[in-house]
């Protein structure tokens, strides 16, 4: 900010009740290890104080307090909200920086753009540049994260064969990872003779594992502050011909990107290793992403761009030691088969390192 010039810093955050689905969460952790929940928040940074914090939820309030690391704490709500942020942030000489624009509401947003904020710079890169290679730390949390993951999926055969519907096989791995310290977990569990896509809630997970289904299980989940993320494959029994062909493929896509994941390396190759061929009747989603403080960090992520909405061409992204990667290349071949193999990765100075363990071949249960 000093070299900036700026007098002072708002970064807004959602909190990471909604999971996947926000990412501005992100730079809160990252600046103040703070994540209001399920609350709306507000960094306010000044040159010539500690930071401050706006919330809207008066619970998470008391919370910031009692953690003694911000010099003032304000609750609010709408434009008492933007107010407060304006408040905190004004009154020193120099321009004012923004970051968590895109997930701001409208009626803050309003508030603060009536008073300039249209105006401000944007600092999202210059964060999302520095969150990019994970120190110590944050690996150390991402190890543990992966640690979960692999115990979950340690836990998901047994789980299927106990006669309950699928959504309660859900609720007890998503409970046995906030058992081990996860503030967040969620799974996608898509059980059937050929699984047909990620299935995520109770109304779409009612039926009961039989005898020669296969399984696809996704794991989203969060400690403290840092996101784990690992897909398996399974079969109740034998898996058919089809269901093995299509793991062959996906194993041969996992190996071909984790050769590329070297440093001096463009990401875009590893992404493109993801990519089945086309002139079949196929679904994919992205083969991987970056991760970090966000389910999506911001760099390294569109260099995977999604098969069905591929977005603008991306330039060059040189692979860096530090950087950590979801790898998880997948296959749906409409009724035929289906497989999908997720890893969190490492990319160190010798090359790649999986840090979830749990074995890649289809789990027979």
């Amino acid at each position: 900010m000093s070299r900036q010039g700026l007098a002072s810093l708002v970064v807004f955050g959602r909190g990471h009740a909604l999971g996947t689905a926000t990412r501005s969460h992100g730079n809160l952790r990252f600046l103040a290890n703070w994540d209001g929940d399920n609350a709306d928040s507000a960094l306010v940074v000044r040159s010539d104080d500690r930071p401050s914090l706006v919330v809207s939820n008066v619970f998470a309030a008391m919370r910031a307090r009692e953690s003694h690391r911000f010099a003032e704490v304000c609750f609010g709500q709408g434009e008492a909200f933007a107010r407060h942020v304006l408040e905190l942030a004004g009154g020193a000489d120099g321009p004012i920086a923004l970051a968590g624009r895109d997930e701001m509401p409208l009626l803050v947003w309003e508030r603060l753009a009536a008073a300039g904020a249209d105006a401000w710079p944007s600092v999202e890169h210059e964060l999302a540049r520095r969150r990019t290679i994970k120190d110590q730390t944050a690996i150390a949390y991402h190890r543990e994260a992966a640690r979960i993951c692999d115990a979950l999926f340690a836990r998901v055969g047994a789980a299927l064969r106990t006669g309950r519907p699928v959504y309660a096989v859900q609720a007890e791995l998503e409970a046995l990872a906030r058992g081990m310290g996860c503030e967040f977990c969620q799974t996608w569990l898509t059980v059937a003779p050929v699984p047909d896509r990620c299935r995520y809630l109770v109304s779409e997970n009612g039926r009961i594992p039989t005898e020669g289904d296969q399984f696809l299980l996704g794991i989203m989940l969060l400690l403290h502050g840092h996101w784990g993320h690992a897909i398996r494959t399974g079969a109740l029994g034998t898996p058919t011909p089809a269901a093995e062909r299509a793991f062959a493929e996906v194993q041969d896509m996992h190996a071909a990107m984790l050769e590329r994941l070297r440093p001096g390396r463009d990401l875009r190759e590893v992404g493109a290793a993801g990519r089945a061929p086309g002139g079949r009747d196929v679904f994919q989603f992205r083969s991987g992403h970056a991760l970090g403080h966000s389910y999506e960090d911001p760099i390294g992520t569109a260099e995977f761009p999604q098969p069905y909405d591929p977005g603008p061409q991306v330039p060059m992204r040189v692979i860096e030691p530090g950087m950590l990667f979801e790898l998880h290349p997948n296959l749906f071949l409409r009724d035929a088969g289906a497989a999908a193999i997720g890893d969190m990765v490492l990319v160190t100075e010798r090359g790649p390192e999986l840090l979830t363990t749990f074995p890649r071949a289809i789990a027979r249960c």
